[in-house]
């Protein structure tokens, strides 16, 4: 899966919190940033090291059609939301996050094996 564009948003879940995260994540948050103009795919990744105070961590990987369009998407209402529903179920303090996009320089792919 490449994309001109990669969204990379790492976060950390405090011990306990996972449910209430992963219910909001998985009961729409993410679907609804996947449909968000310019963007392809996502994929959610449990990273194999915790944080240093034990918050096991995950990376959120999306891949976007052009850089205008992660822009877009920064300035629209859906970000705004995003803050409001998370503030509202209580998620701030059961999160820690760390986000950053750049633009695709290789791919490379395995080389075919034989049958």
């Amino acid at each position: 899966m490449n994309a001109p564009i990669v969204y990379l948003v790492k976060f950390w879940v405090k011990p306990g919190g996972e449910k209430k995260v992963f219910d909001w994540l998985d009961g729409g948050h993410l679907q609804d940033v996947v449909a968000q103009p310019g963007f392809l795919w996502a994929s959610r990744y449990k990273l194999a090291e915790p944080d240093k105070d034990g918050w096991p961590g995950y990376a959120m990987i999306y891949g976007v059609k052009s850089a205008e369009a992660l822009r877009a998407y920064f300035a629209s209402p859906a970000t705004k939301r995003y803050v409001q529903e998370r503030a509202q179920l209580g998620l701030d303090p059961l999160l820690r996050m760390d986000r950053n996009w750049g633009t695709l320089e290789i791919a490379v792919d395995a080389p075919a094996k034989a049958a």
